[in-house]
């Protein structure tokens, strides 16, 4: 049986946090660059993107490489009024057991 140990888990969700640079949102069709407000492990990898004075529909959140190349994305239908607003991409990372015939 093969396993993916821990150690190669662990090597690739460090990977990705390093990848992903900023966001693009889009609200009312005009698209935002957003750096990433916060990056947690504390219950698997996440990022999350802080809009705090936009106003306007949002359609789509995507986080980005540092050559704008679109590696998470998320399309949506929030209409974000005065109050600021927290976006979480969670980008964890799990073994499964499969088992192999043979």
């Amino acid at each position: 049986m093969s396993e993916i140990q821990p150690l190669l888990i662990q090597l690739t969700e460090a990977f990705l946090s390093n990848l992903v640079v900023g966001a693009k949102v889009t609200i009312d069709g005009v698209v935002y660059d957003k750096p990433i407000s916060h990056t947690s492990d504390r219950y698997g990898l996440r990022k999350y993107v802080k809009l705090t004075t936009e106003k306007g529909l949002i359609t789509r959140v995507v986080l980005v490489d540092s050559m704008d190349r679109e590696l998470y994305v998320k399309n949506m239908n929030y209409q974000k009024g005065a109050q600021g607003y927290t976006i979480a991409f969670p980008l964890t990372l799990e073994a499964k057991e499969v088992k192999e015939n043979g």
